[in-house]
């Protein structure tokens, strides 16, 4: 009996670790067509292989860039730090227009920063599809319905913001709180007078704070204002005024001085232009009479320049005159220098011949 129990038990035994085996090399063939499909795929297409470019960020921004970014900006929120984080994200938002992510996140910042205006000028500016900016949109809206809860948080906030010179987010929540508070224009109206103001916007300014003296004519701060104003657009103008003036004398004298300039140069050529003329002339009858034809070529090529042929007509009728015709045109062709010249030279002398021989 326990010879046939232990044959049993080894069977079993036997059994057993066939049917492991079995399972083995099956979980071995497993991993192997595994292994073979994993490497076959990273062979197939070396293109494949590379991550696809997020779609929301703009080529040149890589996404651990981005990555980076947006850790270190929330890390200077969390430690109270706001502006040093929108000034971080604001450059690269600039550089990278559709980068989603660093977007989203600036508009964050700067509504946690309560900065409105600012935040509205980015999602205005950005070219992403409207059906990624509406949630941004939403979320200022939403920011800006928190403000308008009561007017003493309105006015609160709107002092905060002008005394951080963010006069454009105070003109906005003003704009909204006007609508929805009635019943303090006259307030709002000077608040907005006073951050148009200090933006150097004089004319708006003093629109509101008239709209604010409409409601209530005592309204000592609009009307200091509105006399502050009006003194110094008047000084503007007055000294606007004196500048035109004095560039109008300078231009007068400058005008003056120019038109005696030219006046004095023309009557001077008239004067002088004639007797200059004559001395030439005369110089040239001298030259020819000397025998010095060189010179007096030189003198007749001269006066042609000037294309007044009266005076040479002249000269020439004085030089057949005195001398023969065929000497005189001999002499042109040998001494005169310049051959274009020359057959207008002979042509007027051939003209003035046969006037003298008629």
């Amino acid at each position: 009996m326990q010879a046939i129990t232990n044959i049993r038990i080894t069977r079993v035994n036997v059994y057993t670790i066939k049917y492991a085996l079995n399972r083995f090399c099956c979980l071995l063939n497993c991993f192997g067509l595994l292994l073979f499909s994993a490497m076959c795929l990273a062979q197939s297409d070396p293109l494949a292989s590379e991550p696809a470019a997020p779609t929301d960020l703009q080529p040149g921004l890589k996404k651990i860039e981005t990555d980076l970014i947006l850790t270190r900006s929330r890390s200077l929120a969390s430690l109270g730090k706001r502006r040093e984080a929108v000034e971080l994200l604001m450059p690269a938002a600039t550089k990278n227009p559709q980068n989603r992510a660093i977007e989203e996140q600036l508009v964050i910042m700067l509504l946690d920063d309560d900065r409105l205006a600012q935040a509205e000028r980015v999602v205005h500016g950005s070219p992403s599809p409207e059906v990624v900016l509406a949630p941004l949109k939403e979320k200022i809206e939403a920011k800006l319905q928190r403000l308008l809860f009561s007017d003493k948080l309105v006015t609160v906030v709107v002092q905060k913001r002008m005394d951080l010179h963010d006069f454009d987010t105070a003109i906005l929540i003003l704009d909204r709180a006007l609508t929805v508070f009635p019943n303090k224009k006259a307030d709002f109206f000077t608040l907005k007078g006073e951050a148009l103001y200090k933006q150097n916007r004089l004319e708006l300014a003093e629109d509101e704070f008239r709209k604010a003296l409409n409601i209530n004519p005592l309204n000592p701060v609009a009307k200091g204002y509105v006399t502050e104003i009006r003194t110094t657009l008047e000084a503007q103008t007055s000294t606007a005024l004196a500048e035109w003036i004095s560039i109008a004398k300078d231009k007068l004298g400058d005008f003056v001085v120019t038109f005696l300039a030219l006046f004095t140069a023309f009557a001077v050529n008239s004067l002088i232009a004639p007797i200059t003329l004559r001395i030439r002339l005369m110089k040239a009858r001298r030259s020819f009479e000397m025998g010095d034809y060189d010179d007096f070529a030189d003198l007749l090529e001269t006066l042609l320049d000037k294309e007044d042929f009266k005076p040479l007509r002249q000269n020439f009728r004085s030089l057949l005159r005195s001398g023969d015709y065929h000497d005189i045109r001999s002499i042109f062709e040998k001494h005169v220098m310049t051959l274009e010249r020359l057959p207008t030279l002979l042509r007027i002398l051939e003209r003035e011949h046969e006037k003298l021989s008629e």
